[in-house]
């Protein structure tokens, strides 16, 4: 299954306020720090592909993106990585959200009236 490479795929969410655009450009700027690193430069076979705007969601953008790898070293590679944008995004003021509910509990209404009416008999029916 991973005979000649393995591949770490993202969905990474952010803030409906951020520029998408300026944290694809994060993205790239970590990955190309990460495949410069001696650690991790052997196991990156190619720069970071991101594909983009991929979902919005109740509280976030997403952005898919994939790092190709060596085989088997995606796992490696995609946690080094994600340890690193979170620490960059943090940097940068680029809020990661998490999904969070408002509840607003009002004063109760009163009771609707009902109005009934009386049903009038036909003229010239027994009942």
């Amino acid at each position: 299954m991973t005979k000649e490479w393995s591949a770490y795929v993202l969905d990474v969410g952010v803030a409906y306020k951020e520029d998408t655009d300026r944290v694809v450009a994060v993205m790239r700027r970590v990955a190309d720090e990460l495949g410069r690193d001696p650690d991790y430069a052997q196991k990156i076979l190619e720069p970071i592909e991101v594909f983009g705007v991929d979902n919005f969601g109740e509280s976030e953008v997403t952005i898919k993106a994939r790092l190709k790898t060596q085989p088997i070293q995606q796992w490696t590679v995609g946690r080094e990585y994600r340890r690193r944008l979170k620490k960059a995004f943090d940097a940068e003021g680029i809020e990661i959200p998490f999904p969070h509910r408002s509840i607003c509990v009002g004063e109760a209404s009163k009771p609707f009236p009902i109005l009934m009416k009386e049903a009038t008999a036909k003229s010239g029916t027994t009942g």
